[in-house]
Formats: C-alpha cells, structure tokens, sequence
C-alpha cells in the first residue's frame, strides 16, 4: 500500500486483486466503481483502490476496474497536484478529483499498459509499453514517439529520465533516444 500526505488528507493507494464488478461477495464496498466500458465480471485484471482520510474519518473510496496489462503500483504511477490524482491503471491513465475521487476523465494512453507518469512543464509525460507520450493534463495528445521496441530495459538502464531541456530514453534493446520536449528527436544511437 502507498501512503500519500496531501494538505490535510491521507490518500491510499493499493490493489484489490479479490474485488470482483458487480458481485455481492466483496469483501470491501467502495462509493465509486470505474469500469473499464469492455470490462465485465470476469475480465477485469487491473484493481486500482483508492482511499481519501481526513484523519480517521474515510471521506472518499473508488476502485478502477481496467482490462489493460496490470504491472503493479509505485510511486511513479501516480501524480497528486492541483487536487487532482493522475493515476495510471493498465492502459488508461485517470484523473480523478481530492478528495471525493470524482472521474473528470479516463483514456487508453498507451495500447498495452502504462508504467509511469511525470510531469513536464505544464503537461504530463507517460512512460507506456510501446509508446511515450506528452499529454495535457484534460487528456489531450500533443505527441507519440515509439521506438524501435518496448520501453523495457533488461540491461539495467532507466526507459525514461527527464533532463533539463531534453528527454533520454532507452528501450528493450538498449538503443538510446533524446527527444526535445516537442518530442522531435535530438539524437539516436540505434
């Protein structure tokens, strides 16, 4: 489970792998349940449960039921700012208000899934399976950059590492990438 303080509240992250949409055997009831609209009883593989405190008190509960490939929560699956979580959960990344979780919006960013989110200036980076985007913070695109494969390093080296005036990326084969912050790129060494 991830603890975050944020202003006067506790927000917990964790998953739910024994909730199960729509069933009555759940062992926790939470107000809010986001499903994924393909998503039914039985196919759901991504429980992202959330939990707002002020101090004992719960003030708010949701679940995000999603279909995409589940990799696990860290600290950099999410961003808390502006009272607003940006939350990745399989391939969708959510926004959600502090502290009654209220869904502004949801959308498929990467095909597969989603393995981080930063920030970038004033707008989102997302580290996907197969892509990196740059996203607005109301979900809007402003660019795609896929490289020659997944964003998964075996050899040890970091996928995506935010400098000061440039992106450096390096995928499952170990071939490097910088990008500008428009997402041209800078160099390559394939």
């Amino acid at each position: 489970m991830i603890e975050i303080s944020y202003r006067q509240y506790k927000v917990l992250i964790n998953t739910d792998h024994q909730f199960t949409v729509e069933s009555a055997d759940n062992l926790r009831r939470y107000k809010r349940v986001y499903v994924d609209d393909s998503c039914d009883r039985y196919s759901n593989v991504s429980n992202v449960a959330i939990l707002v405190k002020h101090g004992q008190d719960e003030v708010a509960s949701a679940i995000l039921c999603d279909i995409g490939v589940f990799t696990g929560l860290s600290e950099s699956s999410f961003i808390i700012e502006e009272n607003v979580l940006y939350i990745c959960a399989g391939n969708k990344l959510y926004y959600l208000n502090i502290p009654d979780l209220t869904l502004k919006w949801k959308g498929q960013v990467d095909y597969v899934t989603n393995f981080s989110v930063q920030k970038l200036k004033d707008d989102l980076l997302v580290h996907g399976e197969l892509e990196i985007l740059r996203i607005t913070k109301l979900g809007e695109i402003k660019w795609r950059f896929g490289g020659h494969d997944i964003w998964v390093n075996n050899d040890g080296h970091k996928e995506m590492t935010v400098l000061p005036k440039s992106i450096k990326l390096v995928d499952f084969q170990s071939n490097c990438y910088e990008l500008d912050f428009d997402g041209n790129i800078i160099s390559q060494n394939l």
